[in-house]
């Protein structure tokens, strides 16, 4: 009984240590400064912004406003800027027409953000002469510059680009503690990533692609949540590097109440958990054809929910304590550290220093809301999960 103890702390050890140390070894590779690949290249490239909006009139006017301000610093006749209306109200549709957005109203049996791109994309694909799209959720507001940013990107030849999802509030806990995931999640496992080599992470918004390539995939996706990962696999799959612009900024409203925290976090491990189940044999595949990318962004589907892992890390060592086994103790403290470490190096010292205290206090509920989570992964399976968002 005891030497199957042991074997099973060794397992997790392995499991939840090993990929601690990969987020470690990100968060150290994301210090490392990279020179910009800008070149002076004058084309002004016409884009397709287009905005997936279901149910989202409480923040979707206010968005579209500040984004239609843009074209005095991006022409408006080089970006069409659309809104894909499944289920606003039909004076929420007037008012955004009389802004200058274009209004494409779908209606679905089960909405999904896919089926809306895949409608647009019907519309505007075909007749109208793009050199890229911009995909944004309805509460992102683009930077002053986004577009112009997102030209010069696009004129030094990449293909897929993931922008900066800052966040645009901070009004309680959960929203920090979301907004401070995020940040992390970018530096490691999207500017770390590009540091190494390898592709950035897609998060379903703020994302810039080449407009033949995008159209290319679209229509092959189905995905009910978590549309960004089957991206990923698309691109690598087909050995397109996807890029991380960290001055590319859009603001993000985060998830204002631990009940949307576990409703979000549960759509997203669904579709982690089958999207790592549909890709795992091509995976192996790819790496025997020289495909590395494509089989590390499959290794990353098998991450455990890094909400959860640290206090998980720190139950193994108590339990490796309890067995008195030097080698599981050790290594168990390693990916401890390995696993808090990650966020210390990558994390602001000044947001932690202020909020440290109220953070603290709020990580049980946290865990608990990530547990929480997986109830809500089955319901996820079948329909879409939205989680609302409020003008901010």
């Amino acid at each position: 009984m005891e030497t199957l103890i042991i074997i099973l702390l060794a397992v997790l050890i392995a499991y939840f240590g090993g990929s601690a140390l990969y987020l470690f070894v990100l968060a150290l590779a994301s210090k490392v400064k990279q020179r910009s690949s800008f070149q002076s290249v004058e084309k002004r490239n016409k884009f397709l912004v287009m905005v997936p909006a279901y149910k989202e009139d409480a923040v979707i006017i206010e968005s579209t406003k500040r984004n239609m301000a843009l074209r005095y610093q991006y022409p408006k006749r080089a970006f069409d800027y659309v809104v894909i209306a499944d289920g606003l109200k039909l004076e929420t549709v007037k008012t955004l027409r009389n802004l200058g957005a274009d209004v494409l109203e779908v209606k679905f049996e089960k909405s999904t953000k896919v089926k809306s791109l895949q409608e647009a994309m019907k519309v505007y694909g075909e007749n109208r002469a793009y050199d890229a799209t911009v995909i944004l959720d309805a509460d992102n507001v683009m930077d002053m510059h986004f577009l112009a940013k997102a030209n010069q990107y696009v004129n030094t030849g990449m293909k897929a680009i993931q922008g900066n999802r800052a966040a645009a509030n901070g009004q309680n806990t959960i929203a920090l503690l979301d907004g401070l995931s995020e940040f992390a999640n970018q530096e490691m496992i999207c500017k770390g990533a590009n540091v190494l080599g390898l592709s950035s992470k897609l998060s379903g918004s703020a994302m810039v692609f080449d407009f033949e390539l995008f159209k290319s995939v679209v229509f092959d996706l189905t995905a009910i949540g978590g549309f960004d990962k089957e991206l990923e696999l698309a691109f690598t799959a087909k050995k397109v590097f996807i890029h991380f612009a960290e001055d590319l900024v859009i603001k993000d409203e985060k998830v204002g109440s631990f009940q949307h925290f576990s409703k979000q976090r549960g759509r997203w491990l669904e579709s982690q958990y089958t999207f790592l189940k549909k890709s795992i044999k091509p995976a192996f595949k790819a790496l025997l054809k020289g495909n590395f990318d494509y089989f590390h962004k499959t290794m990353q589907l098998a991450l455990p929910p890094r909400a959860l892992a640290p206090f998980v890390m720190l139950m193994l060592v108590l339990l490796s304590l309890l067995t008195g086994n030097v080698v599981l103790i050790t290594l168990a403290t390693i990916g401890t550290v390995a696993n808090f470490g990650a966020y210390v190096v990558c994390l602001p010292f000044k947001v932690l220093l202020k909020n440290g205290l109220k953070l603290i206090v709020a990580l049980p509920k946290l865990v608990l809301s990530t547990l929480i989570a997986f109830t809500w992964m089955k319901k996820s399976r079948t329909e879409f999960i939205h989680t609302p968002h409020n003008a901010v």
